[in-house]
């Protein structure tokens, strides 16, 4: 399996991030997208790469920190991608579940890295909570949807649509849920050949988990249920989903 969306760099798992690294390995999780979410964190993410030859980096500007980000960042952005060997350019997109964040600026900043990704030919990781609409119509704006959608919690009606324009949807632990039937339901929709798996760690426990952290590891329960609600076995699941990774970011 590969976790198309891990947050390996944050520093709640400074103590035993090697500890962590070697019991998902174990489980069989061979693979790490790590997307950066500020200029501050790139260096970080690059040097856990450099260590780590299943640890695939990307770098982006997250809206989460939208009132962080200068405009000058766009452009320290663009040059650590030209100098720096990255899978995707993300996480970037919107956020408009929180009413703190300027919405404004969100697109302005979003609609720079769309173009920046389609420049240099990078797959964008997109943050989409609450915007799952605005992002696919600024992506049909630019008509770039080389892209993975993370954590996607949309309708079926938007999933085909933005599947149909070969757009990878992400799923994670929120699936496990057993009261996510909504969801669920998605998940079943989604054509395995545009469906990855991921953790969002050490975000998003496990509904069980509350409080505690996302772990490497929980990958293996996400790709249990995913393969329980389409109702195959996690070994094809595995199968799919990690050749979906690897064609999206190149691996």
């Amino acid at each position: 399996m590969i976790d198309s969306h891990i947050h390996l760099d944050d520093q709640r798992f400074d103590a035993d991030r090697s500890q962590l690294l070697n019991q998902a390995r174990e489980a069989g999780i061979k693979g790490f997208v790590v997307p950066a979410t500020a200029v501050s964190g790139f260096s970080k993410i690059k040097q856990l790469a450099d260590a780590h030859s299943d640890v695939h980096p990307a770098y982006g500007l997250h809206p989460y920190f939208v009132e962080q980000h200068k405009q000058q960042d766009l452009q320290k952005l663009a040059e650590f991608l030209d100098d720096n060997q990255a899978v995707a350019l993300g996480e970037c997109g919107l956020d408009f579940y929180r009413d703190d964040l300027d919405r404004n600026t969100q697109q302005a900043i979003f609609e720079q890295q769309i173009v920046l990704a389609k420049d240099m030919n990078l797959p964008l990781i997109v943050h989409v909570n609450g915007a799952v609409q605005a992002v696919f119509e600024m992506l049909k704006k630019h008509r770039y949807f080389k892209a993975v959608m993370h954590s996607f919690n949309g309708s079926v009606e938007q999933a085909r649509q933005i599947t149909d324009n070969g757009v990878l949807l992400g799923f994670g632990t929120a699936v496990v849920n057993p009261n996510a039937r909504k969801l669920h339901q998605v998940v079943k929709s989604v054509d395995l050949s545009c469906l990855v798996i991921e953790t969002d760690a050490p975000d998003q426990p496990l509904y069980n988990k509350r409080d505690q952290r996302n772990l490497p590891m929980d990958l293996c329960s996400v790709a249990e249920f995913v393969a329980e609600t389409k109702e195959i076995s996690v070994a094809e699941l595995s199968q799919k989903t990690t050749h979906n990774c690897r064609q999206v970011f190149g691996l």
